[in-house]
């Protein structure tokens, strides 16, 4: 639990200090433009969504990464917001794939079903939200933001990355039965795909204006965190460490004994991850 307990206090000090730094802005989310160019699905859109989001008849990631290809276009095409994380696995697949089908792992069956696992779940909430079936608590408050246009499309997307990495992550590790000996492939997925960083923001901002390369990159949480744990620390701990928490959560989550507060401990996690996004936005740098 010490990993664990470092990246909440690190999350904490992000919220103190970026609170500290807002006054009474702090205490509301920031107020962008109304977003009023959405435009309502077609109800033959509406029917391909849901076949598409239907992870009963997800063949592989290769099917995963076409149908999200044409996700993506039906939202932005109606600069729907539900679409904002959709953009994330546009571009994450696309990369995904050729580093998958290489097999440059240790285990390269485990790479596969991990990263087949952790999409599933995206899939799974998307499709529930599209047919008024199953979402989890947290792609809910995410769908909620998105049909909010009083919400920035940055703090949009913040929400959609706590729910999939705090929450979704971990479940996908420990449905796929990760151990510890694929510690090394775990990171080498992740450290593959930081660059695909820079192409999400840039559509990002393009397609629903979002901020979000200064997060991502840690000029504003680096410099506000580093004023608590030290110089230079913030981007091991916000980028190395959520990834280690999510590992060794899962792992956890495997046995039923420590499942439960394992659980917990990435619920509060995510809690107060939500809080840092709402400072950030409030203080307008999402």
């Amino acid at each position: 639990m010490r990993k664990l307990s470092r990246f909440a206090i690190a999350l904490t000090a992000v919220a103190a200090v970026t609170t500290a730094s807002l006054g009474a802005a702090a205490s509301a989310l920031a107020a962008p433009a109304a977003v009023t160019d959405v435009t309502p699905l077609t109800g033959a859109e509406q029917a391909e969504l849901i076949q598409l989001s239907d992870p009963s008849t997800l063949r592989d990631l290769h099917d995963g990464e076409q149908r999200m290809e044409r996700i993506t276009e039906i939202f932005i095409g109606h600069h729907d917001r539900a679409g904002i994380f959709a953009v994330f696995y546009r571009n994450i697949l696309r990369d995904a794939n050729p580093l998958l089908d290489a097999g440059d792992f240790d285990d390269p069956t485990w790479a596969r079903n991990v990263s087949a696992a952790f999409f599933h779940r995206y899939l799974e909430n998307l499709h529930g939200h599209l047919t008024g079936g199953p979402v989890t608590p947290q792609w809910q408050r995410y769908y909620d933001m998105a049909g909010d246009p009083a919400i920035s499309a940055g703090r949009v997307a913040g929400t959609g990355l706590d729910a999939h990495l705090l929450i979704d992550f971990p479940a996908a590790i420990a449905e796929t039965h990760t151990t510890v000996a694929n510690t090394r492939d775990f990171f080498a997925i992740g450290d593959s795909l930081i660059g695909t960083t820079s192409r999400i923001t840039d559509e990002l901002r393009t397609l629903y204006g979002a901020k979000l390369a200064e997060f991502f990159h840690l000029y504003f949480v680096g410099s506000a965190a580093d004023l608590v744990i030290g110089q230079h620390q913030t981007t091991y701990i916000l980028f190395q460490g959520i990834r280690g928490t999510s590992l060794a959560s899962g792992i956890a989550m495997e046995d039923p004994i420590t499942a439960g507060p394992a659980e917990l401990s990435m619920l509060a996690l995510y809690e107060t991850a939500e809080t840092v996004f709402n400072g950030l936005a409030a203080a307008g740098q999402i």
